[in-house]
């Protein structure tokens, strides 16, 4: 016989079946099907029903597998592997597919013939198969491995760039006098976001702090008085409207309209701000499941995260001549700052710094403090994300699952936190949220025109 890749010799047989004597070769070749298969030709599918089993006798075959819409190489099979991907000789599924690399010839014993097969022969094909899931594992352990280095060498590398970058921003004397020109926050709403990390702090200290503010109390009673709550009586005290609507509720009016002060009130600054109050409302209710102590810390951290990139818009809008370099800012790092000139605790402001890390870093990279607080905003934005029908996007997120796993919720996935506990919770409570968050539970994205949509 010829050596072409379409044909097959003794000694490609042979090899294939090392350690067999020649009545046991013959017996078990004579069992199975040869079948020749053309560069690109499918062996089986994944998802396919299969139990047969098939032995490479000449060529490669790659297995590969579906994964977020893209197909992944799994391994490459030679001379002399075996492949089954399914429970052998039990139920079961193609978990990849084979596809030869080159053409190809395969001998494929089917279930009946498995079943023929006498105890000897059917142990020697187990051990084959075992041989090449063996292979098949030491060389994933490497790949593993190569691709652990390579990731945490570019997270570094990314980690260590925005350092660089944004470390002489303190040291700019631009820089901080642009954030000079940013309106202070109000003072109740400053001494309110300095109490983050206190766990005793009360609904009524918030509302001492609000009361004052004619704006802020009819905020809180078009609130406590919406459908959702459906009272008997109208309720016109703000300090009885205060302790009916609990002091997530209140805490959150407060800072919410304290930051909506800061900032024109156009769109570009409304869709900002409208954002921060969605992801705030789902932080809140994640929170519940990690912290229910540290819920509304982490509502308010949500409402912060995106200060910055308000500050970029105002910058722009103050300097009209800088815009091309004000575009090069990092937010983050700005609304660090911000955050630090108003006197937000530390942790905070460094929260708010590395929020974008958990795109491109594994928890266990960022320093222990902020790591809750990150994690609780990136699931936030994933639900978000998910809400919005942009699963393809949280699809291609790589880190997700190690920030729900430190969060020690009961979700293992970012989308059963969203169907199974963030959207059913926003939609129990629907008629008492914001105007343009129940408008983002509906799917309808436009900017609202009402003066509610404004003040979140």
């Amino acid at each position: 016989m010829d050596g072409s890749p379409n044909t097959l010799t003794n000694a490609d047989v042979r090899a294939a079946f090392k350690g067999l004597d020649e009545k046991e070769f013959i017996g078990l070749y004579n069992m199975g099907q040869v079948r020749t298969l053309d560069t690109g030709e499918f062996l089986f599918r994944e998802g396919e029903q299969g139990h047969s089993l098939a032995v490479l006798l000449k060529g490669r075959l790659r297995l590969v597998r579906r994964a977020r819409g893209t197909l992944h190489e799994v391994a490459v099979l030679h001379p002399g592997d075996a492949v089954c991907d399914a429970p052998l000789l039990s139920p079961g599924h193609r978990l990849t597919s084979a596809v030869a690399a080159r053409p190809t010839i395969v001998l494929v014993f089917s279930e009946s013939m498995l079943r023929a097969l006498d105890n000897g022969l059917h142990l020697h094909l187990a051990k084959k198969l075992n041989d090449t899931h063996v292979r098949r594992l030491l060389r994933s352990e490497e790949t593993e491995a190569l691709l652990a280095a390579r990731c945490d060498h570019l997270s570094r590398y990314v980690r260590h760039s925005l350092v660089q970058r944004t470390q002489d921003y303190t040291q700019s004397d631009l820089i901080v006098g642009m954030l000079k020109k940013v309106p202070q926050l109000p003072m109740y709403a400053s001494k309110l976001t300095q109490m983050l990390l206190d766990e005793n702090v009360s609904a009524k200290q918030v509302a001492s702090l609000a009361k004052d503010d004619p704006s802020l109390v009819s905020a809180v009673l078009k609130r406590v008085n919406s459908s959702y709550y459906n009272w008997q009586k109208r309720i016109s005290d703000f300090q009885h409207a205060v302790i009916l609507l609990g002091f997530n509720q209140v805490y959150q009016l407060v800072v919410s309209e304290g930051l909506r002060r800061t900032m024109p009130n156009t769109p570009p600054f409304r869709k900002l701000h409208n954002h921060s109050v969605v992801i705030s409302h789902i932080a809140y209710e994640i929170g519940l499941l990690t912290d229910r102590q540290q819920a509304s810390v982490m509502s308010t951290l949500a409402l912060l995260h995106d200060i910055g990139k308000s500050v970029i818009l105002l910058l722009k809008r103050q300097n009209p001549k800088l815009s091309v370099l004000i575009d090069i800012l990092d937010s983050a790092k700005i609304g660090a700052m911000l955050l630090s000139e108003w006197n937000i605790p530390e942790n905070v402001c460094r929260t708010v710094e590395m929020q974008e890390y958990a795109e491109f870093s594994p928890p266990e990279n960022l320093p222990e403090d902020v790591r809750r607080g990150i994690a609780v905003l990136h699931a936030a934005h994933q639900c978000a994300k998910l809400i919005e029908g942009n699963a393809e996007e949280v699809a291609r997120t790589p880190f997700t699952t190690d920030y729900l796993k430190i969060l020690r919720i009961p979700h293992r996935t970012v989308e059963s936190l969203t169907e199974n506990h963030v959207r059913p919770a926003l939609e129990k409570k629907a008629a008492a949220l914001p105007e343009h968050v129940r408008l983002f539970l509906q799917g309808r994205l436009e900017e609202p025109e009402t003066a509610e949509a404004a003040s979140g």
